[in-house]
């Protein structure tokens, strides 16, 4: 059994990122599932936030912190380039994904539809209809991007672990799905990466419920 151990509920987009990079480098690893602020986790991170890891006597949250870990101590493809400011592009891209992006895109958009908090469980329509408009903005600006050829290369980097889980669950959306569908470099890059047997082997089970 390896010793490193990714801790969190395995469809948070955060937790499948690190273990995609995981895949990436060739690490075997234990993924065990926890909820946000359970005692596993908050063992770990002071805010209760998944995922965290074990690996020997070394811990960590943030799933930036673990991906740069794995990334330095185990062989394997780099996930960052060693070139400092190719290293900079990815640094940046990744920021934006995952500072502006997906707070958008997954906690306002996506829990619309999952955690919607309206009297049936039926999706938050209005939540979504105010999302629309910067989700459309988000895709057209990765859409060109990956054209340019600035992400989405034949490297696969920090940047593809955090965006290929964000871009699946959109497009098991009617909007998402549409929307990613209507823009082709998007839509060719997103069918790639879910190729990757890194990207395969870690898919996480439905939801239950």
């Amino acid at each position: 059994m390896s010793d490193v151990e990714i801790i969190g509920l395995p469809q948070s987009n955060f937790v499948w990122a690190v273990r995609i990079a995981l895949a990436e480098k060739g690490v075997a690893h234990t993924a065990t599932s926890a909820s946000p602020h359970s005692p596993p986790v908050t063992a770990i991170h002071p805010l209760g936030k998944v995922p965290v890891m074990r690996h020997g006597e070394v811990t960590l949250g943030e799933s930036h912190a673990i991906i740069d870990y794995v990334d330095r101590v185990f062989p394997g493809p780099a996930l960052v380039p060693a070139d400092p400011s190719a290293a900079a592009v990815v640094d940046m891209w990744a920021s934006i994904v995952v500072s502006t992006m997906e707070p958008v895109l997954i906690r306002q958009f996506l829990f619309a539809y999952f955690f919607p908090g309206t009297e049936y469980g039926s999706p938050d329509r209005v939540r979504i209809d105010a999302s629309l408009p910067v989700l459309n903005t988000y895709l057209n600006l990765l859409d060109a991007t990956i054209a340019a050829g600035t992400i989405g290369g034949n490297v696969f980097t920090r940047v593809d672990a955090y965006l290929v889980p964000i871009l699946f669950y959109l497009r098991n959306t009617p909007e998402g799905g549409s929307a990613i569908a209507g823009r082709p470099s998007l839509t060719v890059y997103l069918e790639d990466r879910l190729t990757r047997p890194s990207v395969t082997s870690t898919m996480p089970p439905p939801p239950a419920g």
